[in-house]
């Protein structure tokens, strides 16, 4: 997992326009696009579960 985040960490700082090399930053800003790269695999894998429409919980209680 520390692989993905690395990998989508720089794509998306290398999205910006003026990005220096990402060798050359800060910890403080490798880390901010870190942060960045851990929500938004977050989110692909929150969109990616299975939904099931209209499913209720029901507890029913077991009797032996």
């Amino acid at each position: 997992m520390e692989a993905e985040i690395e990998f989508v960490a720089r794509a998306l700082y290398d999205s910006e326009d003026d990005a220096p090399a990402w060798d050359r930053e800060p910890d403080i800003i490798k880390d901010e696009f870190r942060r960045y790269a851990r929500v938004a695999l977050e989110l692909l894998d929150e969109h990616r579960k299975p939904k099931t429409r209209g499913a209720q919980t029901c507890i029913v209680s077991y009797a032996a």
